[in-house]
């Protein structure tokens, strides 16, 4: 039997936030919840599962913020272009 990787999303990964979960909204404090942006690109940094896996995401410019999961779709790597002979 496969063993499932975890945390599932690795530090570095490339993801972009879609939009809030607003049925987690009880789970974040006020200033963590209006840290976040939506429908741009950031890498994860890291992530903590002490009440539900979340993870933190830095943003353009350095901007840092907590997403649940639901609320960033992974942006798959580019393909390296093969060099013309």
């Amino acid at each position: 039997m496969a063993t499932k990787k975890y945390p599932p999303v690795s530090p570095g990964t490339t993801v972009r936030t879609t939009k809030p979960n607003h049925d987690k909204r009880s789970e974040w404090t006020d200033g963590a919840w209006e840290k976040r942006r939506w429908k741009i690109t950031g890498t994860v940094i890291t992530h903590s599962d002490a009440h539900g896996l979340c993870y933190k995401v830095q943003h353009k410019g350095g901007h840092e913020a907590w997403y649940d999961p639901s609320e960033f779709v992974v942006v798959p790597a580019k393909k390296k272009k093969k060099k013309a002979k």
